[in-house]
């Protein structure tokens, strides 16, 4: 019995010191006790009182006060790792550090332009692999909380069983940084069971009190038993985007690239398909006849896979040589594309179509 007190007395001490860490970094940006308190109740309506934070936080030898819903409320409002904050004293694992923790330098400072508060509707494509080509809906939504600005993502898609298929949601929380050397948007966003998602685009002041187009760069996990890291291009948009509109979507999420190329069959069967293809390429068919070139497509997969009098060791040294000639871009440079971008707001986000519809899917 003695050792089981012993046990309860040396986790709410570690509790209580990983508590007044972030409480010291909060008092040393101006912060205090009735200000803390003030956030808390008005910000989780806890009815918290000035006793109870003060013991919980209060890590002198003997103090053993620790106050359920006051903790909660100090970890939802520094977004602290719950799992990190109650885990045993001799848990050596290091959390990962708060965005706020990491904003002293001056280098990066959490998002502060009213311009970007509000929800954004976006697109993922798939990350299950094999070739899916199903888009993901995103809704990022920043706001100003008492903390300062934060963000929060839903991601909704679908999973498929054998019989079925299911919504799938995932919610995830981070903060807006803003680095003021290279002014672009960075957000980490996570959530409680390991979800993490990244996403990085320019930083923009505006005129117009609006942000209605964004392009920019996700990294994310794919949806195998691997959970192999995932990056591809996200779009985030001011208003919802029409349903007669999605087809235009996954162009949007091509990596940006002045050249792209698209196989003759290809360009044969949508030409066939959609009237506005047939158009284009009357068009500018003297371009594009210009530039028809044969190429190889090599599945590198199979190649590696076959029988061979080659070893496979020289089979990668002659598959990275190909590689440096191929079409496929090696990088991706997210300037704004500003025809891309008009486009987005005066075509994408507008109900109907100036056009015949004929090609709306």
């Amino acid at each position: 019995m003695k050792q089981l007190s012993q046990n309860k007395t040396e986790q709410i001490k570690i509790i209580k010191e990983r508590l007044n860490t972030e409480y010291q970094s909060y008092s040393e940006r101006g912060g205090n006790i009735y200000s803390l308190l003030t956030a808390l109740n008005k910000e989780y309506g806890f009815e918290l009182n000035y006793d109870t934070l003060r013991k919980t936080l209060n890590t002198e030898p003997g103090t053993t006060t620790l106050d359920f819903f006051c903790v909660l409320a100090l970890c939802r409002y520094w977004k602290l790792d719950t799992a990190y904050i109650l885990s045993p004293p001799d848990n050596r694992t290091k959390p990962m550090p708060s965005a706020e923790s990491q904003m002293s330098s001056g280098k990066y400072v959490v998002l502060d332009d009213p311009d970007y508060l509000g929800t954004y509707y976006g697109y993922l494509m798939s990350n299950k692999p094999g070739g899916d080509q199903s888009l993901h809906l995103m809704r990022l939504k920043i706001e100003n909380t008492h903390s300062g600005f934060s963000a929060s993502l839903t991601i909704e898609s679908t999973v498929t069983y054998t019989d079925r298929t299911e919504p799938l949601r995932k919610h995830l929380h981070g903060t807006p940084i803003v680095s003021t050397f290279n002014h672009n948007i960075a957000i980490l966003l996570t959530d409680d069971i390991g979800n993490l998602v990244f996403l990085y685009t320019e930083y923009k002041q505006y005129l117009a009190h609006e942000v209605y187009y964004r392009k920019g760069i996700a990294v994310t996990s794919a949806s195998s038993s691997e959970r192999e890291p995932l990056m591809q291009a996200f779009v985030l948009f001011g208003r919802p985007i029409p349903r007669e509109k999605l087809a235009y979507i996954p162009g949007l999420l091509l990596p940006p690239q002045n050249d792209f190329p698209i196989t003759k069959a290809s360009m044969e069967q949508l030409r066939t398909d959609h009237p506005l293809l047939q158009q284009f390429y009357e068009e500018f068919h003297y371009l594009l006849e210009h530039h028809l070139e044969q190429v190889y497509l090599i599945n590198e997969t199979v190649i590696l896979s076959e029988q061979s009098s080659m070893s496979k060791e020289d089979r990668i040294r002659a598959l990275l040589l190909l590689k440096e000639k191929s079409l496929a871009a090696n990088r991706f440079f997210f300037t704004p594309a500003m025809d891309y971008a008009a486009f987005s707001k005066l075509y994408m986000q507008t109900p109907g179509s100036p056009d015949t519809g004929q090609d709306q899917p």
